[in-house]
């Protein structure tokens, strides 16, 4: 698997438990600023809704295609919730998730070459391949935003915004736990 989603969501530093990832390890800085955590928060909701959609066409179970609403779902809210706190856009952002004229997705600066090279070939998989490559994509890309909303709202530099990491954090956390628990079920 490719490390392009270790910039998904919001990606800096597993729970203090044995074992986890710090920021530095996955961003290669310390705590992001502001402007690098929106980024990050806002490229990261755009993966997930976009590979969910392609999930709900492509998905063979009944139990990833409703992983894959959820996910929609909850990163449109949270992605609501970032835009409201000023920084960036929602027609910004929904025009950067266009696919091109060709269907294909194109790398800008919401998705860099690494999530548009992963949702092109998302979408060109199917059946058990397609299942086990998403939940694989949805468990790296939870656990890098788990370590980045983590990290940001105990170090952040902008209070909104820790809220905000704070506030979305459990909601990223029972998403990590269901598509482990979704991985370890289609055998991932």
């Amino acid at each position: 698997m490719k490390p392009h989603i270790a910039a998904l969501f919001v990606s800096a530093a597993l729970i203090a438990a044995p074992g986890t990832v710090s920021a530095k390890e996955i961003l290669g800085i310390g705590t992001p600023d502001a402007t690098q955590f929106r980024a990050k928060a806002s490229a990261s909701d755009a993966f997930e809704i976009l590979s969910s959609k392609i999930a709900l066409t492509h998905a063979t179970r009944d139990d990833i295609r409703d992983f894959a609403q959820m996910m929609i779902h909850d990163h449109t809210a949270s992605t609501d919730k970032l835009v409201a706190l000023g920084g960036i856009s929602k027609a910004s952002l929904k025009t950067k998730m266009e696919p091109g004229p060709d269907g294909k997705y194109r790398t800008n600066d919401l998705l860099d070459s690494d999530h548009s090279t992963e949702l092109n070939s998302l979408d060109s998989k199917s059946n058990r391949d397609f299942d086990k490559t998403y939940i694989a994509d949805q468990v790296k890309g939870h656990e890098d935003a788990v370590a980045l909303l983590d990290e940001y709202s105990r170090n952040g530099d902008n209070a909104k915004l820790r809220a905000f990491a704070r506030e979305i954090l459990p909601t990223v956390r029972e998403h990590l736990a269901k598509a482990k628990a979704l991985q370890q079920q289609i055998g991932a």
